[in-house]
C-alpha cells in the first residue's frame, strides 16, 4: 500500500483549508468508497472543487478527496484502487 496522504471525509474546513494552503496540489475526488469507476483528478485551484459547491452543500459528504501531488495520486490510484485518473477537462 503506498504512504499516506491528506483524505478528507465529512470534514469540509479541513478540506478547504488543504486547498488554500496548497495552491501547487491536486485533488482526487473520488466515492465515499474509492472505485476505479470514478477518479478525477483536478488542481487544487480549479473552481469545480472549491468555493460553493455546485451539488449540494457540502464538498466531502458523498465525495470524498484525496490530496497529494500528481505522482503520488497516480500511485495512489493505482496501487490502492486498481484505476487510472481521470483529468478534469477545465483545468487538467
Amino acid at each position: 500500500m503506498s504512504t499516506c496522504r491528506p483524505t478528507f471525509i465529512d470534514d469540509d474546513d479541513g478540506y478547504l483549508r488543504w486547498v488554500t494552503t496548497h495552491n501547487d496540489g491536486f485533488i482526487v475526488n473520488t466515492y465515499r468508497r474509492p472505485s476505479a469507476a470514478y477518479l478525477r483528478l483536478h488542481r487544487a485551484t480549479c473552481p469545480m472543487i472549491q468555493g460553493r459547491p455546485a451539488n449540494g452543500s457540502r464538498w466531502t459528504a458523498t465525495y470524498i478527496k484525496v490530496c497529494g501531488s500528481s505522482s503520488e495520486l497516480e500511485s495512489w490510484a493505482k496501487d490502492d484502487v486498481g484505476g487510472d485518473l481521470w483529468p478534469c477537462p477545465r483545468c487538467l
